[in-house]
C-alpha cells in the first residue's frame, strides 16, 4: 500500500481526512493522489479490494475512490461489483471513476453504493466538491446573543435557556456598556427589554442603528408592555419583533432561531459571491476593518494578502469563460482547505481575492501563501488537446501593525502584488516603504 501525502496549513491531522485510491493503475494512481492531495486530502493507494479490506481493517477512511477499468483488467465484472458491495456495511462513501460514462456503468455502480461518480478525464474541482460534500461534518459556529437587561435574575434565565437551545448568550445588565460589548462579542441577535432605568430600550436602538455596522442585525423587544400601539411604536425605532414578558423558554427560542435562521439566509446572499461562496468585495472590507479594530485593542497581528490569477484573460480567451470560473473556482476551495477556519477570505474582484491571515507575522505569512502559491501552479484543473491547464497566481502581502490604517493596508498589499506581476508573476511579494 503505497501512502502520498501533502500536508495541509489546517491544524488537522492528516488521516482525520483521510482517502483509499482503488486502482492497480500507479501511474494514473501516483498523478490523482497528488492533485486530491493539493486540496489538503491525504491519500493511501492500495491495489486491489483484498488490499483495501486490510487498509480499512487498520484504519477507517473518510472516502473511498475506485478505479473502475484498472481493476477491470484484473477481475471479471461481477466479481468487481460484487466485491465492491461487501463495503457498504463500513459506511464509507464509495466514489468511482471510470472510462465509460454511460447508464450501464453508471446504474452498476449506483448498485454496488457509489455516491459519486466520474468520467476520465476527471475535473479535479468537481472531485473535491464532490468529497467534501460527503466527508465535511457539518458544523458552524454557534450563534451569538446579547441579552441587555437590567435585572439579573430574569438575564440570567435568558441566559440559561439559550444556552441550553445550543446558542452562546452573553448578558448586559448595565445599558451603558452595550455598545462596547457589541463591538466586542459581535452579536448575530440582541434581546432588549424596552423599559430599563438611565438608558431605555428604545433610545438605546437609535444609537445602535447609527452604527453601519449593527444596522441589519435583528433586534427584538423584551417587555411588560401589552399595549399594541406602544409595541408598535418601539418596532418603528429600530426593532425587529416585540416579545411580551413573561415568556415561554420554547417561544423564546423559536422567535430567537427564527429571526437568526432568516437572518443567516439573507446574509449568504449580500455577503457570498454567488461564484466560489467566499466573501464578495463589501464583505471582504468590512472583515478587514472589524480585524485591524479587534488587533488593536488586543495587540494581535495581521497579515493582508491581495492574490491575482496570472494571465486569467487568456484562459477565458483560450478556452472559454466556464473554463474561467473553473479555475476561479478551484482557487477558492484551495484556498479554504489550506488555511484556518478562522483565517478570513474573499474574492475581492474579477480574478482577485483577498486573504487575512490572523494572527501572524510576515515571514509565517509569506511561508503560508508561498506553500498555497506552489500547490496551486501544480493542479491541472481539465484536460485539453494539448494536455492539461494549469495556472498561476501573484500575491502581495503587507501586515499590521506596520500598517494600522486598513484602506493604505490593502493599498500596500495591491503594490506588492504589482511588484510580484512585473517581478514575472507566480511570486511573493512583501510590501516595503
Amino acid at each position: 500500500m503505497e501512502q502520498l501525502t501533502l500536508a495541509p496549513y489546517t491544524k488537522m491531522q492528516p488521516k482525520d481526512r483521510l482517502v483509499y485510491l482503488v486502482t492497480t493503475d500507479h501511474q494514473y494512481g501516483v498523478f490523482l493522489a497528488q492533485q486530491i492531495g493539493h486540496f489538503g486530502y491525504y491519500v493511501q493507494i492500495v491495489k486491489d479490494l483484498k488490499g483495501l479490506e486490510n487498509a480499512i481493517a487498520e484504519h477507517i477512511s473518510t472516502a473511498i475512490l475506485i478505479d473502475i477499468p484498472a481493476l477491470e483488467k484484473e477481475m471479471t465484472d461481477a466479481d468487481l461489483f460484487g466485491g465492491i458491495k461487501a463495503f457498504r456495511h463500513t459506511s464509507i462513501p464509495l466514489m468511482f471513476i471510470s472510462d465509460h460514462d454511460n447508464q450501464n456503468t453508471r446504474l452498476k455502480a449506483i448498485r454496488a453504493g457509489g455516491k459519486a461518480f466520474f468520467a476520465k478525464p476527471v475535473d479535479i474541482v468537481n472531485l473535491i466538491d464532490r468529497l467534501d460534500d460527503l466527508t465535511s461534518v457539518q458544523s458552524s459556529d454557534p450563534y451569538r446573543v446579547l441579552v441587555v437587561e437590567d435585572q439579573t435574575p430574569i438575564a440570567n434565565y435568558y441566559k440559561m435557556v439559550l444556552t441550553m437551545a445550543g446558542m452562546d448568550a452573553q448578558v448586559i445588565t448595565e445599558p451603558a456598556k452595550v455598545i462596547h460589548q457589541m463591538i466586542e462579542f459581535h452579536p448575530d441577535l440582541v434581546l432588549m427589554d424596552l423599559y430599563m432605568p438611565d438608558v431605555g430600550g428604545a433610545d438605546l436602538v437609535k444609537v445602535i442603528r447609527q452604527m453601519d455596522e449593527f444596522v441589519s442585525i435583528p433586534i427584538v423587544f423584551l417587555s411588560s408592555e401589552d399595549d399594541f400601539n406602544k409595541q408598535m411604536e418601539a418596532m418603528s425605532l429600530g426593532g425587529d419583533d416585540f416579545l411580551t414578558k413573561p415568556i415561554k423558554a420554547s417561544h423564546l427560542v423559536a422567535v430567537v432561531k427564527s429571526r437568526l435562521e432568516r437572518l443567516k439566509t439573507l446574509r449568504s446572499y449580500m455577503v457570498r459571491d454567488s461564484l466560489t461562496g467566499l466573501l464578495n468585495h463589501t464583505s471582504s472590507r468590512s472583515a478587514l476593518i472589524q480585524e485591524v479594530n479587534r488587533c488593536k485593542r488586543q495587540k494581535a497581528r495581521l497579515a493582508v494578502a491581495m492574490l491575482d490569477i496570472d494571465l486569467f484573460k487568456q484562459v477565458n480567451d483560450t478556452y472559454g469563460h466556464a473554463a474561467g470560473d473553473n479555475v476561479l473556482k478551484s482557487l477558492s476551495r484551495l484556498l479554504k482547505q489550506r488555511l484556518r477556519k478562522s483565517d478570513i477570505i474573499g474574492r475581492y474582484g474579477g480574478e482577485e481575492f483577498m486573504v487575512l491571515l490572523l494572527d501572524v507575522d510576515a515571514e509565517q505569512a509569506y511561508r503560508i501563501m508561498d506553500e498555497i502559491r506552489i500547490h496551486f501552479s501544480e493542479v491541472k484543473h481539465f484536460a485539453t488537446p494539448n494536455g492539461s491547464l494549469q495556472v498561476t497566481f501573484s500575491c502581495g502581502i503587507a501586515t499590521y501593525p506596520e500598517i494600522i490604517d486598513p484602506k493604505m493596508l490593502t493599498e500596500a498589499a495591491d503594490q506588492a502584488l504589482y511588484a510580484a506581476k512585473a517581478a514575472g508573476r507566480n511570486k511573493i511579494v512583501f510590501y516595503s516603504h
